[in-house]
């Protein structure tokens, strides 16, 4: 979910953007993530040195052979690379090292998947992202067999088996140098500690490479050192870094083919399967066709937005109906394609402008901006990955508990069209356009004042393209508890939403079928134009709320919690 400028419903001229990347953006989306699992970790700060620049292959071996490799490693061992959340052949850093590293000290460059069904539902992932990524690790697997790079699928039971899956690869196929994109995440990073070590004890080169973001957030920072949290001057700094240093945008290549030989040595990887994964109670044939995978699709959908449909994006991304927005957030979630190639394709399109040019396509870098910033967020405030609000203060209101009334907004059954039909696109597709994810999340915080961690929770079991950083940030915003925030006295009306984003009424036809045969005037508000037995023959349940006492509730329990502060 987007989110983060000072707007009303008078004021949407400032919205907050989409997050890409959740996911950024996402294109779209707000991606509401959250982690319950890792409200009692703590998260460790250590974040890798920036890659240097790969000028040429010279380079890279000058590098290999001067560094300092663990002892009883030799050149003639195999190198792993460990795929993650990067599910992509081109600009991989990590992927890149590897091949540099089998190319010219190793035999033969291997790939490593784990499923860790545990671990993925710790996080609460959702059974349509895992089907995605199921479904590109497929591709990535057909990308990888044309050039004799075999993928092994481990299954670890427990994630606390992870260590000895990896273990066990290393030792199966000789390896002597192991690679992996860094990951930000508290969990992700104890996990990565821990094989680590254990595969150092073995004597094996652990090598971690950022690319989660495009600047590391340690080298964003204010005149005196802090880290951003507002959005504007992040975002200001981060385009005069990108700008200036260009090696921030330099893309890495594919890797190079392993020898033909590959092929018959490790025949069994190459004719197995990926395990499939089949989300239940949801319309996969039309996720399917939503969401084909692959890192080839993702570029032609990136293309053909940039080519058609970002004219006009400005206002088109807050229409649900034609979708206005990129939607490349799934993409970006799952690394199959990275916020690098995003922005310097945008770019290009911009006759090589960022900050200037088309304002359509500044626009849309500026939410991949959000994506970044919230990755910002995430590494400099730990804390949002472990329950906490951003503003702490903001701990003390005192939600609802009322049962029914989250199972009503769960299900899209609140009485508010706009609201419902948002509810009922996710619980359908595993999506949600990202003007309704603001609507929706703002509808639950402070309509229902119920909890937005239940929201933030309840969007990540069941979002395509849930991203811990951004849905957390989109939720915080939206409850007026996280990073510039939206005020708190500043409450979405669900009815000026629907007919300002939603004139006609299509989005709420699509999605909320009892509606289907009234006017555009009575689709927004059906239970106050109809008479009372017009609205019963809808079977369409009555507003679960009266918005303008529930606003006033939220707005005077924020003052008492900012009175005691």
């Amino acid at each position: 979910m987007a989110s983060h400028r000072k707007r009303s419903d008078h004021d949407l001229h400032n919205d907050p953007p989409e997050p890409i990347g959740k996911s950024s953006n996402n294109n779209n989306s707000t991606s509401m993530s959250s982690r319950g699992s890792r409200s009692k970790i703590q998260r460790t700060n250590n974040v890798i040195s920036p890659l240097m620049d790969h000028a040429d292959t010279a380079n890279v071996k000058e590098e290999i052979d001067d560094s300092a490799h663990p002892t009883g490693t030799t050149s003639t061992r195999n190198t792993l690379m460990w795929f993650r959340n990067d599910l992509r052949l081109q600009d991989n850093k990590a992927l890149y090292e590897a091949s540099m590293r089998s190319k010219v000290g190793a035999k033969y460059l291997i790939a490593l998947y784990i499923v860790s069904e545990e671990e993925w539902k710790e996080h609460d992932e959702a059974p349509v992202k895992i089907d995605f990524w199921m479904r590109n690790l497929v591709s990535l697997k057909a990308k990888l067999d044309k050039i004799a790079i075999p993928l092994v699928v481990k299954t670890a039971k427990r994630k606390t088996d992870v260590v000895g899956v990896v273990e066990s690869v290393v030792r199966e196929f000789d390896i002597s140098h192991v690679f992996w994109s860094q990951e930000l995440m508290v969990d992700e990073k104890r996990r990565d500690k821990a094989v680590k070590n254990a595969l150092q004890k073995i004597k094996v080169h652990v090598e971690e490479c950022e690319d989660q973001y495009i600047v590391n957030p340690l080298n964003v920072r204010t005149k005196t050192g802090n880290p951003y949290a507002v959005f504007t001057p992040f975002y200001n700094t981060w385009c005069k870094l990108v700008e200036t240093e260009p090696h921030h945008l330099r893309l890495t290549e594919a890797p190079d083919a392993n020898p033909h030989e590959a092929k018959d040595l490790f025949a069994r990887y190459f004719k197995a399967t990926i395990p499939s994964s089949h989300p239940h109670g949801l319309d996969v044939e039309t996720i399917n066709n939503l969401y084909p995978a692959g890192e080839d699709e993702a570029h032609l959908r990136l293309n053909a937005f940039l080519k058609t449909k970002v004219k006009n994006y400005r206002v088109s991304r807050n229409i649900p109906i034609p979708e206005g927005t990129s939607v490349m957030s799934p993409y970006l979630n799952a690394g199959v394609i990275s916020t690098r190639q995003c922005v310097v394709m945008a770019r290009a399109a911009n006759k090589n402008k960022i900050t200037t040019g088309d304002e359509d396509i500044k626009s849309w870098i500026k939410e991949l901006g959000w994506r970044e910033f919230y990755r910002n967020i995430l590494v400099s405030f730990p804390r949002v990955c472990m329950n906490r609000a951003f503003q702490l203060k903001t701990e003390k209101l005192q939600w609802s508990n009322n049962d029914e009334h989250f199972q009503r907004w769960c299900e899209g059954k609140t009485g508010f069209p706009i609201v419902d039909a948002g509810m009922r696109q996710l619980n359908s597709i595993g999506y949600m356009h990202n003007r309704l994810r603001m609507v929706t999340a703002c509808f639950l915080a402070k309509d229902l004042l119920i909890d937005w961690h239940k929201g933030e929770r309840y969007f990540m079991q069941r979002l395509i393209d849930g991203d811990l950083a951004s849905n957390n940030g989109g939720w915080q915003w939206s409850a007026s508890t996280g990073t510039d925030a939206q005020p708190y006295f500043r409450v979405f009306n669900p009815l000026l939403q629907s007919q300002r984003f939603d004139p006609k009424g299509d989005y709420i036809r699509r999605w909320v079928p009892e509606l289907q045969g009234l006017t555009d005037k009575q689709i927004h508000d059906p239970y106050h134009i109809l008479d009372a037995k017009e609205f019963a023959k809808l079977g369409y349940p009555k507003p679960v709320v009266d918005h303008a006492k529930a606003r006033d509730k939220f707005v005077n329990e924020f003052k008492r919690v900012l009175a005691l502060a």
